[in-house]
């Protein structure tokens, strides 16, 4: 999606079903549903139009990857919020670019065509994003009274590497999630306070007093937690140290724990304790022939004591009392 031939950022979406494997679901001339599907699921992007050149898109996705043809817009500005899951971006600079569960990333789009990869099979999240000549004028024209520049956000937070990511962040993370409890009958007028809210915001902070986070990786580093994350689930009965796993990867730990922690949200540990209850969770659910013990012996765990301990705390009851109540 460029901006050649006088074609807008709204225009170019509206035009997708002419890219790859995208599909326009929908379009009603305010809002366009596009699709993209492959072998590995499909996801749905629903972007709505707030003014002339500001866009808000809902992002819905369960696949394991998709390719992007977004082209670069040199004037772009985007703001992304991962509400669940993760995802990476092989990015045309040989660099991942990573966004991942609760934080906001602010974005050039300068490197945005390439293979966005979701390790954990599904991403939601919302994007505002800002065609800034376009939007520049739009805003200057309909809200003259607050004095906003696109161009002095987008140098602030995108001008060292193009991207900034925002840690938790209470008062963003609260302006995106009412976005998804929005006033049917005010949806419009409600988009446009709440982009004009994120947009007085971006302008008050600083990057200084900002806590931010590491955005790009190495790309072997990222294929190497996939590969560890691959590794540690496909045979729940055997356990792995972190340094057998450096070691094998050939990865230091720390990068490893560090890596692993950014692309799935977790710890290896957690991480992997987390997926070994929600196996159980579904053998006790859809094998009755199966014993609690057998259970826990095939996701590791020889101590039946230990392991209704830790599917309690994480399930919120015993492995029998999920396996009895109504499903």
């Amino acid at each position: 999606m460029a901006e050649n031939n006088g074609i807008t950022v709204w225009g170019s979406f509206r035009h997708m079903a002419d890219i790859g494997t995208y599909r326009l679901v929908a379009d009603t001339g305010e809002c366009v549903v596009i699709r993209v599907e492959n072998e590995s699921g499909e996801g749905d992007m629903i972007v709505h139009k707030v003014f002339d050149g500001v866009y808000l898109m809902y992002n819905d996705f369960h696949m394991s990857y998709y390719n992007s043809e977004y082209q670069t817009i040199e004037t772009m500005l985007a703001v992304d919020y991962c509400r669940e899951g993760s995802l990476t971006l092989n990015c045309d600079n040989g660099l991942y670019q990573l966004k991942k569960a609760g934080s906001v990333c602010i974005d050039s789009r300068v490197h945005h065509k390439g293979k966005v990869s979701f390790p954990t099979n599904h991403f939601h999240g919302i994007t505002i994003g800002f065609e800034s000549k376009l939007a520049e004028k739009t805003l200057m024209e309909q809200v003259s009274g607050i004095p906003l520049d696109l161009y002095a956000i987008r140098d602030k937070f995108c001008k060292k590497e193009n991207t900034f990511m925002i840690k938790e962040n209470n008062d963003l993370k609260r302006l995106f999630t009412d976005l998804y409890h929005v006033p049917e009958r005010a949806k419009q007028n409600y988009f446009r306070a709440k982009v004009l809210e994120l947009l007085v915001y971006l302008s008050a902070i600083e990057t200084e007093n900002t806590a931010s986070e590491k955005t790009y990786f190495y790309k072997d580093h990222i294929e190497k937690a996939g590969a560890v994350q691959r590794l540690i689930t496909e045979d729940l009965k055997v356990s792995h140290t972190i340094d057998e796993l450096s070691k094998h990867f050939d990865i230091s730990p720390t990068a490893l724990k560090n890596c692993f922690k950014h692309v799935y949200g977790k710890p290896i540990f957690t991480y992997l304790t987390e997926y070994r209850m929600q196996k159980a969770a579904e053998l006790l659910i859809g094998r009755a022939d199966l014993s609690i013990g057998d259970i826990a012996y095939s996701v590791g765990y020889e101590s039946g004591g230990k392991f209704s301990g830790a599917f309690k705390k994480i399930m919120g009851m015993t492995p029998k009392e999920y396996r009895n109540q109504p499903h």
